[in-house]
């Protein structure tokens, strides 16, 4: 954009007044407008975002193939096991690895949240198509579970600026922590090791939230009132 009463320095990209002909800082000679490059600089493309969304259109199409593939397998060479409700989880819970824990900068209570579904819902379906014993509900969701809300609990300590980013996860956490101790007491659940594990955990959490409430709340009041 052209100044009344200054010349530009295409060097030093700076106005200089009209009463010189060349820059007091380089010599060079000035110019009456600025070069086109150096209003409108030259911007290189960056396909980073274009190349990360084909390869995530890619892998989802040879996963749908994938599963799609061993359904349709399972269905010509049915030996009365749907077997491909493990692969189907196997690969989903891949999918979860790599696109939330791994590609993802998604808070790590989210992570923690997503490998949980991921590894609970394989062995759901290991556990259904080796004959539904119930050792995926009774042994694996309440050790899940506690390693879930150790792994939160212990990296909210660690880095305690991101405790405030992680307490909805680990709120979450705590409130599916007691759900191995409701299926003990209705009866559905007959193993008790893993549900007080579990249990315990989740009462440390909910003591440890309470605690970060207090002080926060604690904190407020000394700003607010100026104690």
């Amino acid at each position: 954009m052209e100044k009344p009463g200054v010349n530009y320095c295409d060097i030093c990209n700076v106005y200089v007044d009209e009463a010189l002909s060349h820059c007091p800082l380089c010599a060079k000679k000035l110019t009456d407008t600025p070069a086109p490059n150096q209003l409108y600089p030259d911007v290189v493309q960056n396909d980073f975002i274009d190349k990360r969304s084909f390869t995530n259109d890619l892998f989802l199409f040879y996963t749908f193939l994938f599963i799609g593939g061993s359904i349709l397998l399972n269905l010509i060479f049915w030996e009365g096991t749907p077997w491909f409700i493990v692969v189907a989880a196997a690969v989903l819970y891949a999918w979860i690895f790599v696109r939330v824990c791994i590609v993802s900068d998604v808070f790590p209570g989210a992570k923690a949240f997503a490998q949980m579904a991921g590894v609970m819902g394989l062995m759901l379906s290991i556990d259904y198509v080796s004959g539904w014993y119930g050792w995926s509900y009774e042994v694996i969701l309440p050790f899940i579970l506690t390693l879930g809300i150790v792994y939160i609990d212990f990296f909210s300590w660690i880095h305690k600026s991101l405790l405030r980013d992680n307490l909805v996860y680990a709120i979450i956490f705590v409130g599916l922590c007691f759900l191995p101790l409701i299926f003990y007491l209705t009866g559905i659940t007959h193993v008790l090791v893993p549900t007080l594990l579990s249990t315990i955990a989740g009462a440390l959490t909910i003591l440890g939230i309470l605690r970060f409430t207090i002080r926060h709340l604690s904190t407020e009041l000394k700003k607010r009132f100026h104690i």
